[in-house]
């Protein structure tokens, strides 16, 4: 009876160990989208077993174990349209109160943050603004989330007599200007182009002046003479 009542007491204080490394690493962690560095994307861990993804798109997390030193998370993404179940095993390198630091297959480390605004998050990630410019045979469309000062989005131009292009914008907030890199495509050819627009009220004023092409990108040769007299208003609308 003492061994068996020692052999009890032994299990049930390993479960106690595992579950509270397991909760060590319970809570909401992110780290920044690669290529839109204003959002974030990661996971929360629940004390319960289970998770959530935090702007990962269509994959879901359901539930989370811990083993050891691997983090094994497993859920649903979509294939085809069809949910497909999944499972993501990854090494913890470290871990404290404020940072994660996950090895994924590859051997690339990640470093998580802990967040207790996971839903803010959300928010920011999923608000867009959108602008057009609208003259006689000129249309340009413009569609931007702001984070922290941080722009990422879309540009498009459909300019009479001139070669329709649409592309990406990546670039900051600096008091009331938007400094930014235009990647667009046109006729097949991807280009870099410098855009700087300032705020008026709800609008955006696209300047223009003179530019000088560095390792394929054009840029403005004296930011000091960019010309917004005469440049494309965007005015604030309902995004489509």
């Amino acid at each position: 009876m003492k061994k068996l009542s020692f052999f009890v007491l032994a299990i049930s204080a390993a479960l106690s160990s595992c579950n509270q490394e397991s909760g060590s690493i319970s809570g909401s962690w992110t780290t920044p989208i690669e290529g839109q560095t204003q959002h974030q994307s990661g996971f929360t861990l629940k004390d319960d077993g289970t998770a959530a993804g935090i702007n990962l798109g269509d994959k879901r997390f359901e539930k989370w174990e811990k083993f050891g030193d691997r983090l094994i998370l497993y859920g649903t993404g979509q294939d085809e349209n069809k949910a497909v179940g999944f499972t993501d095993t990854l090494k913890i390198v470290s871990v404290s109160d404020s940072a994660l630091i996950l090895k994924i297959t590859g051997g690339k480390e990640i470093t998580y943050t802990k967040t207790i605004t996971p839903d803010k998050l959300i928010r920011d990630f999923e608000h867009y603004d959108c602008y057009a410019y609208v003259a006689r045979k000129d249309t340009a469309f413009l569609h931007i989330n702001t984070a922290n000062n941080i722009v990422a989005g879309d540009l498009e131009y459909r300019l009479f007599e001139k070669d329709y292009n649409k592309g990406t914008v990546r670039g900051k907030m600096s008091g009331d200007t938007l400094l930014a890199d235009y990647i667009f495509s046109s006729e097949g050819h991807e280009s870099v182009r410098e855009i700087v627009l300032i705020k008026k009220g709800n609008d955006f004023i696209e300047g223009f002046g003179e530019v000088t092409e560095t390792n394929g990108k054009f840029s403005f040769q004296d930011r000091s003479k960019i010309n917004f007299k005469n440049g494309l208003t965007f005015r604030k609308i309902n995004c489509p």
